[in-house]
């Protein structure tokens, strides 16, 4: 029941709504809405200069129309960052810009990069023109004066970009031509298997609860991992290190573990963690959480049968956790 409560309050309170004001010919407003998750800003200062925000959305189909106009939710998202970014720049004199991360699912995918720089948002602000403001809700993530962090859940009023109805094929053609940056690295561009029939091997019969591992980690192939396995009546955990031998926390990866009549975990309310329902694989309910102290840890939980499954990774990005977890859930009870 707890776990029922949480979720829903959970996701009642964590989607927003986004507004992109279309003009028709008669300047007769008509609005086109898309849910967001969070938009999140990392307000600190960089070398370079850019400042990081993450743009999370519930789509699992971004592509598909958004209204008459026919304009997609992927054309909607876009023009949000713009906006933002306009505002911001403007508001704050920021001399570079903004690099967004575009994520779907609720963060569960995560779509690529999006840098774009403050000459490059005013263009385009004026191109278009702006309307009237909308309210947009940021989290916000800062150092205070005596550099301790600190999280403000802001609202701002935001114009809107005027795509109207002769420029929405406009407004698609720049899209088009504004892709964006993927991340090529090793560990999104391999899967290291499992050992799962001997890490198995070491918890069955130790055990009353249904046993759930993946076949896959997000991990170049090249990788060596070393094990700690552990199992008792009421549950397991797996403890995965990064080289063979090595049990420090520098080689830590992460765990994999279940545990019988444990709630799931609360948020801590830290400034820097993030706390959200998700969906994974099989349409099985989850709750993301990346708790950050010396650093910070990727969680995904879930629970079946009276028995929290849960996933961690040390540093991990949420796309990791989901993809390890979905991969347990995909292979089926051991």
């Amino acid at each position: 029941m707890r776990g029922r409560w949480l979720f829903g309050a959970i996701f009642a309170g964590a989607v927003a709504v986004l507004t992109l004001a279309l003009l028709t010919p008669y300047s007769a407003a008509a609005h086109t809405e898309a849910s967001i998750t969070e938009i999140r800003w990392f307000n600190y200062t960089s070398k370079d200069g850019w400042q990081s925000l993450q743009f999370i959305v519930p789509d699992r189909q971004p592509e598909k129309s958004a209204d008459r106009q026919k304009l997609r939710l992927y054309d909607v998202h876009i023009a949000k960052m713009f906006e933002i970014s306009h505002f911001l720049c403007d508001r704050d004199r920021t001399s570079v810009g903004y690099d967004w991360s575009y994520e779907i699912e609720n963060g569960n995918i995560e779509m690529g990069r999006f840098k774009i720089s403050c000459n490059l948002a005013r263009e385009i602000a004026s191109a278009y023109g702006l309307s009237k403001p909308q309210t947009t809700v940021i989290r916000r993530n800062f150092n205070q004066k005596d550099g301790r962090p600190s999280l403000a859940v802001e609202r701002f009023l935001i114009p809107t970009l005027n795509v109207s109805k002769n420029r929405v094929l406009q407004w698609k053609k720049f899209v088009e031509k504004f892709p964006p940056i993927l991340d090529n690295s090793s560990a999104d561009r391999a899967n290291l298997r499992f050992p799962a029939s001997n890490i198995v091997r070491q918890i069955k019969g130790k055990t009353r609860v249904p046993v759930f591992v993946p076949n896959i980690l997000p991990l170049p192939d090249t990788e060596q991992l070393d094990f700690d396995v552990q199992a008792g009546s009421h549950g397991y955990i797996v403890e995965i290190y990064l080289g063979k031998g090595c049990r420090g926390g520098a080689c830590a990866f992460g765990t994999i573990e279940a545990k019988r009549n444990e709630p799931f975990s609360p948020p801590s309310q830290l400034p820097r963690d993030t706390f959200r329902s998700i969906e994974l694989a099989g349409r099985m309910r989850g709750i993301y959480f990346n708790s950050c102290g010396a650093y910070c840890t990727a969680s995904v939980e879930w629970q079946r049968l009276g028995v929290l499954y849960r996933v961690t990774k040390k540093n991990g990005r949420q796309s990791d956790v989901v993809r390890i977890a979905n991969s347990a859930l995909q292979a089926g009870q051991r």
